[in-house]
């Protein structure tokens, strides 16, 4: 058996290498038979470098009547529209937090945190990228504006409020990975605890190098890690080519792809992963969840399980998508993780006993 699959493999070779040598041998022919024909007619061998080559039409008419194509930045008053788009989200998501409504609201902040920041605006309007900018801005003030502040600090003021709001509301990493995952909240992936914990050291040792990098200058090491970069990007350019050809000012007529062929197989491995394991990015990876977890822990309204009312079902836990919720049955025990929990209000749309609080 061995001997016919090494049989089978060397014809393969012998084929392939012929195939290889017999296509060289076409091409170079093709090649000599253009330039015998070309110096059999008279016609000399251009110099595709030379301005003055005739067979390339008249460069200099049309470099003296060329007109460049004016592309207009973004506005100005943009910047405030995005800041207000991202107030206006974490704020619902605070109110609906607080009100321990259902999950359907935060639902739907999540599908326009996509659409907008993400889709339309390429994903930029982003604290876990920002915060590069800000230790860069610690070190040289002159390098951090006011938006970029108002960016960094909006999402951990409202985590001492009630607790990681803007994971749910305003994230527009969030969003990609709240879309992607199974629809069926009981059938996640439950990572072993002991496993679960040691992941969960990830993120503080990629907040570590984080800060280094912008301290350096090195990298915005957060966006290189970034997967959904790739659908930000291309989101971004359909939206901009399409607005263009609205206005009457058409871009590029071909399909934009706004990353590398590297990138968008990176791409499909996380969202593979997050279809099955929520949140993989923003529970083994993101750098600001750690900032917004360790706030949460003090969080003015903490989300809680009263222990009178529960009756250890163990629904919550299932639909946890960052495991944040510890139901034992054995000992009566449960306890919610608000440095994990990411406010997505599931728990308090599945418990029957009005147990959350």
């Amino acid at each position: 058996m061995d001997i016919t699959v090494r049989g089978v493999a060397m014809k393969f070779n012998i084929k392939y290498i012929l195939a290889t040598v017999v296509f060289c041998l076409t091409l170079v022919a093709g090649i000599g038979s253009n330039v015998m024909a070309m110096a059999q007619d008279g016609n000399p061998v251009h110099d595709s470098h030379s301005i003055d080559d005739p067979s390339r039409g008249n460069i200099r008419e049309f470099k003296d009547n060329y007109i460049p194509k004016e592309y207009y930045p973004m506005p100005e008053f943009m910047v405030f529209v995005d800041l207000g788009i991202l107030i206006l989200l974490v704020v619902l998501g605070l109110y609906f937090v607080m009100k321990r409504k259902s999950g359907r609201p935060m639902n739907i902040l999540m599908i326009v945190t996509f659409v907008y920041l993400a889709f339309i605006r390429g994903g930029c309007i982003c604290p876990a990228g920002v915060i590069t900018n800000t230790v860069m801005g610690i070190i040289n003030p002159a390098m951090v504006g006011l938006a970029t502040l108002i960016v960094f600090l909006v999402p951990l003021v409202a985590a001492l409020v009630s607790g990681r709001v803007f994971c749910s509301a305003g994230c527009p990493l969030g969003a990609v990975q709240h879309i992607g995952k199974k629809k069926n909240d009981r059938k996640y992936i439950k990572i072993p605890t002991k496993l679960n914990n040691i992941l969960k050291v990830l993120p503080i040792v990629v907040l570590g190098l984080t800060i280094y990098a912008g301290a350096t200058g090195a990298c915005y090491l957060v966006c290189e890690l970034d997967p959904y970069k790739a659908i930000f990007h291309t989101g971004q350019a359909w939206f901009e080519q399409g607005l263009a050809f609205i206005i009457g000012q058409p871009m590029e007529s071909k399909i934009l792809l706004g990353a590398g062929v590297g990138t968008w197989i990176y791409l499909m491995i996380i969202l593979a992963i997050g279809y099955w394991i929520p949140r993989p990015f923003c529970r083994f990876i993101c750098p600001y969840g750690v900032l917004l977890g360790v706030i949460s822990i003090f969080a003015i309204k903490r989300r809680s399980i009263h222990g009178d009312n529960c009756v250890h079902c163990g629904l919550c836990q299932k639909v946890c998508p960052t495991q944040a919720i510890t139901i034992d049955r054995k000992t009566k025990y449960s306890y919610v993780s608000n440095y994990d929990c990411i406010q997505c209000n599931k728990c308090n749309e599945t418990c029957k006993k009005d147990a959350i609080i």
